[in-house]
């Protein structure tokens, strides 16, 4: 949350409390108090329940996770997107569907165990191999597992890149930048399994898509949670970086979380950028406003001066129109990669 400037209200007494005042002093209770200038002032008040108004305005939720899901079937999707203002878990490849599973041993990768039957919460590309690629989903909680082995075909037609993604287009595309706000995307997730061999990778990204309405070409911004290459190969890169994405064809912009100074909003803490799995939940805050969008537009067009062109410099020309979370690997031929995580509260809010 971002930090608030302490006020100082004036606040009406009980009159069993309040006896009389003159000029610089008080009495409350029979006890005179002196009036101290220059200085700040906790106040706690026992025995009165107050309820103070401070008129700010609150934020606008757009898009978040279900928390009543009971079943998981109603969530998973194969290579397509659920419709506009639904929030789906997409594998993508078209080489494999998703069946019922019992397996048990995916609440150690993903961290999350679903209640009995399992089956009614557990789907895999593989229901009798223990590990497989699947997706999870109960009440309020989603778990992802991508096991490289288990969708070899998937991989070798997209890049050797394995990807289940968890998103939503918005029903309506989000314009805060236009009116001096900020886009707040939270999530609370663990990941307990990240697993390589030879050259694979395990990294997970939290995704704007953020169109040019003015030029209507469109580029990924993204704020990189995990990275199984480390903070050497993270910090090698500056902490920001601009890249192509093949299979979208549209520039991106990576920040490292909690360690990119100008790509993002610094006001809100997050948990920090790392390379190794972790059990615990920790709470990330992608926050972004018209300044980290107007360095994230500079710094795509810096690098790829031929699109300089074909985007506006101009942060308010540009609306939010889908976010996801992106669990990937990458395995080319002679690898392997894993990474399984559990996530809940992930949603999009435009905030003052």
């Amino acid at each position: 949350m971002r930090p608030l400037s302490l006020l100082l209200l004036p606040i009406a007494l009980p009159a069993a409390a309040r006896t009389a005042t003159d000029g610089d002093t008080i009495k409350l209770n029979g006890v005179t108090w002196r009036r101290a200038y220059r200085c700040r002032v906790t106040l706690c008040f026992l025995g009165a329940s107050l309820l103070i108004a401070s008129g700010a305005p609150s934020a606008q939720v757009l898009v978040q996770q279900p928390t009543d899901v009971t079943e998981v079937q109603s969530i998973a999707y194969v290579n397509r997107v659920p419709t506009k203002g639904t929030v789906g878990v997409t594998l993508w490849g078209s080489h494999y569907q998703l069946q019922p599973t019992s397996d048990e041993t995916l609440k150690h990768y993903t961290g999350f165990s679903p209640p009995d039957p399992q089956s009614n919460y557990q789907v895999s590309v593989a229901s009798d191999r223990p590990g497989a690629t699947a997706i999870q989903a109960h009440g309020g909680e989603i778990g992802i597992n991508i096991d490289s082995t288990s969708i070899a075909a998937n991989l070798a037609d997209r890049f050797d890149l394995g990807t289940i993604v968890m998103g939503a287009d918005l029903p309506t595309p989000a314009r805060p930048f236009s009116s001096g706000k900020n886009a707040k995307y939270t999530f609370v997730a663990a990941i307990p399994s990240s697993h390589q061999t030879n050259q694979g990778v395990s990294q997970v990204v939290a995704y704007y898509n953020l169109r040019d309405r003015v030029h209507n070409h469109a580029f990924w911004f993204g704020m990189v949670v995990l990275d199984s290459r480390g903070w050497v190969q993270q910090s090698s890169r500056g902490l920001e970086q601009v890249m192509w994405d093949r299979g979208t064809r549209q520039p991106i912009v990576h920040a490292t979380a909690a360690h990119s100074t100008r790509l993002l909003d610094r006001r809100y803490p997050t948990a920090a950028f790392g390379w190794a799995p972790f059990a615990d939940r920790r709470a990330y805050a992608f926050v972004i406003g018209a300044p980290q969008l107007a360095v994230a537009i500079s710094m795509m067009k810096s690098k790829y001066p031929e699109l300089a062109a074909k985007f506006s410099s101009d942060p308010a020309d540009y609306e939010i129109r889908h976010i996801n979370l992106n669990p990937e690997i990458y395995a080319p031929q002679g690898s392997t990669g894993q990474v399984g995580l559990c996530v809940s509260d992930w949603r999009l809010e435009i905030v003052p």
